[in-house]
């Protein structure tokens, strides 16, 4: 049985993935897959391509 504090780290867990929270993290994990030894975009420097992509496209990701 899960404890209390392991069922907080699920929900934080689901919570953020439902927000959009990880999306950097989930881009540290492709980077490294992908591009390993390149440096990758500090998060602040991610969520402003991010919004700059978002606003460019309205309508969403297809891929």
């Amino acid at each position: 049985m899960a404890t209390l504090l392991e069922r907080l780290g699920q929900a934080k867990k689901f919570v953020d993935g439902v927000l959009g929270a990880d999306k950097y993290q989930h881009y540290l994990e492709h980077h490294e897959r992908n591009h390993p030894g390149a440096k990758p975009m500090t998060e602040r420097e991610f969520w402003k391509d991010y919004t700059d992509w978002q606003e460019k496209n309205p309508e969403g990701r297809c891929c």
